[in-house]
């Protein structure tokens, strides 16, 4: 959004051109890697399903090596036919398949995801109110991480319990 903003604030004459073109780079090349790599849809979790490890080289399916076994079981019921989400994090051998509803917003609302990629993150709202919404406000984050899971991440701390403001939690009304 900050980029956005830069462009649209930047006079476009030949004292902000260079500028310009090293913001229209960013924004595309930014676009390109959200779009390409933290995309999730029922297609794209398919492949994810499918792909070879250890694969390293500019044709490698699998860029960041992804072990299948990692999808997490909540995640083959979770995910509708219709409708995706930008995933939390990409990382060697994991991606973090969690939803995050700030994420998803703002990749949303500053045109970093495609229009088809924008309608079906509102897809998936729609599909998923339940989990999403259900009778409270639009949880930050789904699931909330929970069990050994929690330690591990939290370090217990008593205030990221599950369902509460920074582990699954509603926004506040």
């Amino acid at each position: 959004m900050a980029l956005r903003c830069a462009f649209a604030l930047l006079k476009q004459d030949a004292e902000g051109k260079e500028f310009i073109e090293r913001i229209v780079k960013r924004v595309h090349a930014l676009s390109y890697h959200i779009r390409t790599y933290f995309w999730l849809d029922f297609q794209q979790l398919n492949c994810i399903y499918r792909y070879k490890t250890e694969e390293y080289s500019n044709t490698a399916v699998n860029k960041f090596n992804v072990i299948p076994d990692s999808i997490p079981d909540w995640l083959f019921d979770f995910m509708p036919i219709r409708g995706g989400y930008f995933i939390g994090n990409v990382s060697p051998a994991r991606m973090d398949f969690r939803w995050f509803a700030l994420g998803n917003f703002f990749t949303v609302l500053s045109s970093l995801a495609t229009p088809e990629q924008s309608t079906a993150v509102m897809d998936l709202i729609e599909e998923r109110w339940e989990e999403l919404v259900g009778e409270m406000p639009l949880k930050i984050a789904y699931p909330a991480i929970e069990g050994r899971e929690w330690q591990i991440v939290t370090g217990c701390d008593p205030k990221n319990t599950r369902w509460s403001y920074h582990n699954g939690g509603s926004w506040p009304g």
